[in-house]
């Protein structure tokens, strides 16, 4: 008899997820990025206590041996509360900082662009895993020339491409960091619709809530409906990375692109829904759209994402 075929996570690893996410909002609250871009040391020191940086890793090499699913799980909630880049780069880089002998470095997220190699600054990262197309190489971290502080949420600078790699992932592991890009936009397209709603409960127009306001309503009904569908395609694409299904490939590329078109049309009409306040530097909306874009940008983008499933075999 053929095996049924699984396509959501179970209720064990939707447990173990969610007793992680409990600790998430005392060690990085969004607020903190109103005083700082980067993670603290003792951010990085308890996010390593909590384990989610060998959650990929063999047991027999000091990691958790868990799946893509829980990975997956894990990232959505850390994509809610807009961990750096840096972050969801080390997790990713997992596997190849232990056979690298690096296993507790942490890695600075980089990606080449027009020619060059933009790096997203972090004081607390020695390696930086540098993404092109389908390949991510590991490196020493070199003296950066700064492009910009403030704009995308993040420092950015440029840098020369070492000649040295320390380790490349596998195309096995590339495909799980683009499910990790995937599920922290997935967890952004969650938030905001989560902040937009609570907004339109207590912001009040014409004496009544604006959520009463039909437009307001198709707003929220939509952003919950993108929100749903990334959640749920990020899930599917990882239970087919786990299982080792031949589609695999495609699940996450469109998990990418669905979660990522979500997550900008999300903090969008999150941003709208909060009128004036939502661009003001105080507020919080503006802080997911900042950090959507540049994690979309350091995936590659959503056109690249496309052509690639475009690309796949046909049968799919």
């Amino acid at each position: 008899m053929q095996a049924q075929t699984r396509y959501h996570p179970d209720a064990e690893q939707l447990a173990l997820a969610g007793t992680i996410e409990e600790s998430l909002d005392s060690l990085v609250p969004v607020a903190r990025l109103h005083a700082a871009l980067e993670e603290s040391a003792d951010a990085w020191s308890s996010l390593r206590d909590l384990g989610v940086f060998g959650i990929s890793v063999d047991e027999a090499r000091g990691g958790s041996g868990l799946g893509a699913v829980e990975e997956a799980l894990i990232v959505m909630g850390l994509g809610r509360r807009l961990v750096s880049p840096a972050v969801l780069a080390t997790i990713g880089a997992g596997p190849a900082l232990v056979a690298s002998g690096n296993a507790d470095k942490n890695v600075a997220a980089a990606y080449r662009s027009n020619g060059r190699t933009v790096v997203v600054d972090e004081s607390q990262t020695s390696l930086v895993l540098v993404r092109e197309g389908d390949s991510a190489t590991l490196y020493n971290s070199s003296p950066g020339r700064s492009i910009d502080r403030r704009l995308w949420l993040a420092g950015l600078s440029e840098i020369d491409t070492p000649s040295e790699p320390l380790a490349r992932l596998d195309a096995h592991d590339v495909l799980r960091l683009r499910l990790i890009d995937a599920a922290a936009l997935a967890g952004i397209a969650a938030a905001v619709l989560d902040m937009a709603v609570a907004y339109a409960g207590i912001r009040e127009q014409f004496g009544r809530p604006i959520g009463t306001f039909q437009a307001i309503k198709h707003h929220c009904s939509n952003m919950a409906m993108a929100a749903r569908c990334a959640r749920d395609q990020t899930n599917f694409a990882a239970v087919a990375l786990d299982d080792d299904r031949d589609d695999a490939a495609l699940q996450v590329e469109c998990a990418l692109l669905v979660a990522g078109q979500a997550a900008l049309d999300n903090t969008g009409k999150n941003i709208q829904i909060h009128g004036g306040i939502g661009f003001s530097d105080e507020a919080d909306p503006h802080l997911f759209l900042k950090r959507a874009q540049l994690q979309l940008a350091i995936a590659g983008g959503l056109e690249a994402t496309n052509a690639r499933i475009a690309n796949l075999p046909s049968k799919w």
